[in-house]
């Protein structure tokens, strides 16, 4: 599949961020999963998992919700439970940046290593896992793969997806969190400074400029935005921009 710029063909920019603001208006668990399924054709992969797990290092890690979708080989996952011994997880458990795999890697743990070497067989060659984090401990996990084309030509392609995963493992997170019972986030109650410095922060400004229009130090306009960014769930700045618009906290 021809490339541009890490954009598979046929897939702009724009439509990418067109596309992906479709998730705030999902209303079923149905209609997430067909749009994950069209977003991972869009991008050029051959198959999307979305899970939901919990993890604290006193219980380890805790599957919430089965995948909104599944296959073949996401049964032969689930019932092995390889989640548990499943690095590319351990790692989405505890940071927040995607993680890129292949089914040529090999573990320390035979498990691992026993876990790969099925997911070879069943046709998987290279993929992506890109986490999205809550302040609740949850995370869910977009789990993308190629399957069943050479293992060089896969691992190019994934490369090339990559930095698109992020911002759509984000969207389906919280589209998926608001389709849960319960679910539905109440908007956060900020200060008004808080809302000021975010407000500037949407619009480009550095915490150094903020400082500069409101009148206060630099520090103290990172301490508003990660006040803001905690009251938010948000595990950046980016992040809590998103959501202060997306609640009508903040406009532009």
């Amino acid at each position: 599949m021809p490339q541009s710029d890490g954009i598979p063909a046929m897939l702009t920019l724009p439509r990418y961020l067109h596309s992906l603001e479709q998730f705030h208006t999902v209303s079923t668990r149905q209609e997430l999963t067909q749009l994950l399924s069209t977003m991972s054709d869009a991008l050029g992969f051959h198959a999307i998992v979305q899970g939901l797990q919990s993890y604290s290092r006193q219980s380890g890690l805790h599957v919430d919700s089965i995948s909104t979708i599944s296959d073949a080989w996401h049964a032969h996952y689930m019932q092995q439970a390889y989640y548990q011994v499943d690095p590319r997880v351990d790692h989405c458990a505890r940071g927040t940046t995607s993680l890129m795999w292949s089914s040529a890697e090999q573990y320390e743990h035979p498990r691992s290593t026993q876990m790969m070497r099925d997911a070879h067989d069943f046709g998987l060659r290279a993929g992506i896992y890109a986490p999205a984090h809550s302040m609740d401990g949850r995370f869910s996990l977009v789990c993308t793969s190629l399957r069943n084309v050479p293992q060089t030509e896969a691992v190019d392609l994934v490369r090339h997806a990559a930095p698109l995963l992020p911002a759509l493992a984000a969207h389906a997170h919280e589209a998926l969190l608001r389709l849960l019972p319960g679910g539905q986030e109440a908007p956060a109650l900020l200060t008004r400074r808080e809302r000021e410095c975010l407000q500037w922060a949407a619009v480009g400004k550095t915490s150094w400029e903020i400082g500069l229009v409101l009148h206060i130090a630099e520090r103290t306009v990172n301490f508003h935005l990660s006040n803001a960014m905690t009251k938010l769930g948000s595990h950046s700045r980016q992040h809590a921009i998103v959501k202060a618009l997306m609640q009508g906290l903040i406009g532009l």
